[in-house]
């Protein structure tokens, strides 16, 4: 198999088909798949930090 990289432009927003934000909708959030995130720990939560969003770079 094939690896394709790809690195998003900030500037150009993807745009979703309504077909594909009814298909989000419905989606429940048992069924997300978030087994390639690792989880949070302890160590994380006492270094975070709050970053008002308007200081972010969308």
């Amino acid at each position: 198999m094939k690896t394709v990289k790809y690195t998003p432009d900030p500037q150009k927003k993807v745009r979703l088909t309504k077909e594909q934000l009814n298909r989000l909708e419905k989606l429940s959030d048992e069924k997300i798949d978030y087994s390639d995130i690792p989880e949070l720990d302890d160590d994380f939560w006492e270094n975070a930090k709050i970053v008002p969003s308007h200081q972010t770079k969308v």
